[in-house]
């Protein structure tokens, strides 16, 4: 009985959710966890979508991500990451919603 309850705690510590270091979930993680991000993505391993932690080495240092990568939220995209991935449009996000997102993105 111990032995699957270690087991049970290794693997909810596996796959906890990404949250700010003190316990309170950052209120960027909240939205994307709200708006289905955390389906595709991880913070830091590939899911169904690139981790976050690669979108942000791959845009760190350009000036244009912020816009490009709120365009891939709203509109969708294809191809950036190889055929696998396909980005669908996030019609539900409200106004500013994206930014947020991609600025907590970016900051990984």
């Amino acid at each position: 009985m111990y032995i699957c309850l270690a087991m049970l705690v290794a693997f909810g510590a596996i796959v906890t959710r990404a949250t700010a270091a003190e316990g309170d979930p950052d209120p960027a993680v909240a939205l994307a966890e709200r708006r289905g991000c955390l389906t595709c993505h991880d913070l830091r391993e590939p899911r169904i979508g690139p981790s976050f932690q690669a979108i942000a080495t791959a845009h760190r240092g350009d000036p244009s991500a912020e816009a490009r990568l709120m365009d891939k939220i709203e509109i969708g995209g294809r191809g950036h990451w190889g055929e696998e991935y396909n980005m669908s449009p996030q019609f539900e996000l409200r106004p500013g919603e994206a930014r947020t997102l991609v600025r907590w993105v970016l900051e990984q």
